[in-house]
């Protein structure tokens, strides 16, 4: 027979396990293209800090984008862009 304990134990880790995936995954970068490179964008964001955010054919692009933009970017954790479409 298997024991509440066990039982609570196994759903308290799976529970963290996917609060942990969860924060890993894509995030969203806001701020101003102070670069650009044919396949990244330097981004100064609103709290000062700088990133480079890469695109490829797959990154899904909407509005017109170059240096002075105001964008918002939906990155995975290594920078590169899912999806990247002007801020207004």
């Amino acid at each position: 027979m298997i024991s509440i304990p066990k039982v609570v134990g196994v759903l308290s880790c799976v529970c963290f396990l996917g609060v942990g995936l969860s924060l890993n995954g894509p995030h969203t970068i806001k701020g101003e293209v102070w670069h650009v490179e044919p396949s990244s964008y330097f981004v100064k964001q609103y709290d000062g800090s700088h990133v480079r955010v890469h695109f490829d054919d797959t990154t899904q692009m909407t509005g017109r984008i170059g240096q002075g933009a105001h964008i918002e970017a939906k990155v995975n954790d290594e920078h590169h862009a899912l999806s990247i479409r002007s801020a207004q």
